[in-house]
């Protein structure tokens, strides 16, 4: 699953109306998010006082994404000093639906899953998974029969399609979650619900709260290989901690400006291993805004920014037989830019992009025992989208990134280069 936060529930909920928000969700977009996705949007918000068309709507759209690295290093650097290289193809499919069951509920559907090739072929690293991912469905319902509030309930669903564990050099194949699509390939069922409201208030702004939380079910994960056993690799059962989930979002539009900006907060219980309470993330903090400016009617310059941070995790003490906040904090901050300006003419959209990242310090990842490296990204390329009719469209992306990786004070810069590439189609019914 791809869990925590696209954006906060509610201001995701305002997307699904007419002709509320047309936004893109940029996967490219990680962090503790796992896969977080920010808006660029061109908001009408005064539409939000009008009700939805009453007809149904189903639209699908499928992709294939290519992730291709290489560098000085494998993942991890300490595993190997021998140069590295990995890719991964990823194929999601994702299916939505909306429309107006009753007169003053909206309803919004959308199921997403898909297959995933990752291998890595660093020497002494090498390793590779073909699996199915998790199914995510999910499912809000916003009533409209209240002038200036409109509340909404929905509940999120993550179904253990993928695979949890890898054995062997399989879990080689995991690799840098700043990179590629997929970090991990699988949990447990987890169940999520929402609940939230939208404020309208006059034309131009809507505010939007919600608060969440999520029960995570347990599953298996591989246990650490010991080289000199001849025993079957053992497992751990992995018992995640819940999250709770509070957020807030703006949006704003005056003219041929947008402004956009969200604010959440998720605490999280301990995750058990094998029963035992072993850790719990720390607290976490999202801030994100967007700027979008309309110069004419076929082009417009979009500048996002994001911001992430957690908190001490809390870690077993062996001796206390309980867990405590660990001595230094293994998380980092992460701040991403992302800078667009998309161009239309005829049917074409090109829209030319530079983005920016930077892990202020190394961290570790418990759930995938995974070490992440302190690093600056620095991204360019573009994509463009070619509609055939209404409703039918084609669309293609690429970047070109470069990584400097900061793993000590002592060892040199570690350096990765590579490209993410997509190709895609979208129809709506």
């Amino acid at each position: 699953m791809h869990p925590a936060i696209s954006l906060p529930s509610g201001f995701s909920n305002c997307m699904s109306y007419q002709p509320i928000m047309r936004a893109r969700l940029y996967d490219s977009v990680r962090d503790g998010w796992t896969r977080a996705c920010v808006v660029m949007a061109c908001c009408t918000v005064s539409s939000l006082a009008h009700a939805a068309e009453p007809n149904w709507s189903l639209s699908a759209d499928q992709e294939l994404r290519y992730a291709s690295w290489s560098g000085t290093r494998g993942f991890p650097a300490s595993g190997s000093s021998a140069a590295g290289a990995g890719t991964q193809l990823y194929a999601p499919l994702t299916i939505q639906a909306s429309g107006q069951p009753l007169e003053n509920i909206k309803v919004d559907l959308l199921g997403r899953g898909g297959y995933v090739w990752s291998r890595q072929s660093t020497p002494g690293l090498t390793g590779s998974v073909t699996t199915t991912t998790d199914t995510v469905v999910s499912g809000t319902a916003t009533y409209l029969g209240i002038p200036g509030i409109q509340p909404f309930v929905s509940m999120n669903v993550n179904l253990p399609t993928g695979t949890t564990a890898l054995y062997g050099s399989a879990a080689n194949a995991r690799m840098d979650q700043d990179i590629v699509d997929l970090a991990t390939f699988g949990e447990g069922l987890n169940i999520g619900p929402t609940v939230g409201v939208n404020l309208p208030i006059g034309e131009q702004l809507i505010l939007t709260f919600s608060s969440g939380y999520t029960w995570r079910g347990a599953y298996r994960m591989e246990a650490l290989l010991d080289p000199a056993s001849t025993e079957p690799q053992a497992t751990t059962l992995v018992g995640p901690g819940r999250v709770a989930t509070q957020s807030a979002s703006l949006g704003y539009q005056l003219a041929n400006l947008t402004l956009l900006a969200s604010a959440s907060y998720a605490h999280e219980t301990a995750t058990r291993l094998d029963q035992v309470s072993s850790y719990a993330l720390g607290d976490r903090y999202t801030l994100s805004g967007t700027v979008g400016y309309a110069w004419t009617t076929s082009s417009s310059t979009t500048f996002t920014a994001s911001w992430t941070n957690a908190e001490k995790n809390r870690v077993l003490d062996p001796e206390l037989l309980k867990i405590i906040p660990e001595s230094f904090r293994s998380n980092s901050a992460v701040y991403r830019y992302r800078l667009e300006q998309p161009v239309v003419s005829g049917n074409w959209t090109v829209a030319p992009m530079v983005n920016y990242m930077r892990r202020d310090q190394n961290s570790y990842n418990p759930v995938t025992q995974q070490f992440i490296p302190a690093k600056t990204r620095i991204g360019a390329g573009g994509s463009a989208q070619y509609s055939l009719r209404e409703g039918l469209s084609l669309k293609a992306s690429a970047e070109h990134f470069w990584i400097k990786e900061n793993l000590t004070e002592l060892t040199p810069n570690l350096r990765v280069r590579g490209w993410i590439a997509m190709l895609g189609g979208s129809m709506k019914f």
